[in-house]
C-alpha cells in the first residue's frame, strides 16, 4: 500500500528545514573587514628585518622597494644596510631593484641581503647590463 501524500510531502519539508537551519548558519553572510582592519592583519603579519645593499661600481641611481615601499632611495657607500618591515615570509617576499650606472661602467653586480627576524640570511646577486639594471628578486624561507 501507498503511503499518505500530505504526510510524506510534510516529512520531506521538515527534513528540509532540519537540514537548511545549520547550512544557513555555515553559510551566512559576514562581515565586511574595514581597510583600517585589513592594514593591522597585514603589519601584524609583517616581520622586522635588515636590508642589505653591496655594489662594487657605485650608481648613479639606485631604489630597492619592497612591496610599495621603498627602502632605499639614495646612493651611499657600499654596504647600505636599513632597517625595514617585511612583509610574511611565508609566501616570500619579492623585491623591486632599480639601479643606473654613468656611460662606459662595466656590468657590474647588485647584491641584495634580506634578514628577517628569526630566520636565515638570503642573499641574491644579479649583474647589470648597459649601464642599468631592473629586476625582481624573490626571497623565500622553507
Amino acid at each position: 500500500m501507498r503511503g499518505f501524500p500530505p504526510i510524506q510531502i510534510f516529512l520531506l519539508v521538515l527534513a528540509f528545514v532540519v537540514l537548511a537551519i545549520p547550512l544557513s548558519i555555515l553559510t551566512g553572510t559576514t562581515t565586511p573587514v574595514k581597510a583600517a582592519e585589513l592594514k593591522k592583519m597585514v603589519e601584524e603579519k609583517s616581520v622586522k628585518g635588515l636590508v642589505r645593499v653591496r655594489y662594487a661600481h657605485r650608481p648613479v641611481t639606485l631604489s630597492v622597494k619592497i612591496g610599495e615601499k621603498e627602502v632605499i632611495s639614495s646612493v651611499e657607500e657600499s654596504p647600505m644596510e636599513v632597517d625595514a618591515p617585511l612583509p610574511s615570509t611565508k609566501d616570500g617576499v619579492d623585491v623591486f631593484v632599480k639601479a643606473t650606472w654613468p656611460e662606459g661602467t662595466p656590468d657590474t653586480a647588485v647584491t641584495v641581503e634580506l634578514e628577517p627576524d628569526g630566520l636565515a640570511t638570503r642573499s641574491e646577486t644579479r649583474w647589470s647590463s648597459a649601464a642599468s639594471l631592473d629586476e625582481v628578486i624573490t626571497f623565500e624561507w622553507k
